[in-house]
């Protein structure tokens, strides 16, 4: 998944930006997009009652989709989405991806800005974009934000994140954020199993489990 934050000041045109973006990478690419919103309205009564205190569905005639009661984080939604491109709008504090900035807004993350040409901004999308776990284990060395910035610089490569690389949990193919602790308990069990079963060899190891 290729995925870049679009930021700037309020009123800066990121939305008209990011709509411009995904109707033309959506011919070739499943696109999604998440909104830093700072208050959520649900219209239908039912559904806000409901929503409150329960994890809440809802399917319309045009739309549906899941409520949650309480604050998730923006790796928490992202799991829920199962896209090829992943426009942001707003989290600047999050330091893990590659932004394109609004207007004057600047940014040290920054691969673009609205002054450049579509094209050029789909471009350096499809060459830049990525999502790093943002939970600093420091097993690069780096924090996410430092590691971010080496990616972009091409000083490092996406691959040089120790977490991403490692242990990986999909349930109905959404990939699950693990920590460092239990990405270390699952691949020592899982690696230790392996290695008490005969004709065995090294290298990446793929498990699938139906319940």
């Amino acid at each position: 998944m290729k995925a870049v934050g679009i930021v700037g000041y309020k009123k800066s045109g990121k939305t008209s930006l990011i709509l411009k973006i995904a109707e033309k990478m959506s011919k070739n690419y499943k696109v999604g997009i998440i909104k830093h919103a700072e208050k959520f309205d649900e219209k239908e009564s039912d559904t806000k009652k409901f929503s409150e205190k329960y994890m809440t569905g809802y399917v319309s005639e045009r739309k549906s989709g899941i409520i949650f009661p309480e604050k998730k984080s923006l790796e928490d939604i992202i799991s829920y989405l199962n896209v090829d491109i992943l426009l942001i709008e707003g989290f600047k504090n999050n330091r893990s991806f590659p932004k394109i900035t609004c207007g004057e807004y600047k940014d040290d993350l920054a691969i673009a800005s609205d002054k450049d040409s579509i094209d050029d901004i789909i471009m350096k999308i499809e060459k830049y974009g990525f999502k790093l776990p943002n939970i600093n284990c420091g097993r690069c060395g780096y924090t996410c934000e430092k590691m971010a910035s080496r990616i972009i610089k091409g000083e490092a490569s996406v691959k040089d994140c120790q977490m991403l690389n490692e242990t990986e949990i999909k349930i109905n193919g959404r990939k699950i954020n693990l920590n460092r602790f239990v990405s270390n308990l699952i691949k020592n069990v899982i690696i230790s199993i392996i290695k008490s079963l005969k004709e065995t060899e090294r290298g990446a190891i793929e498990i699938k489990i139906k319940e």
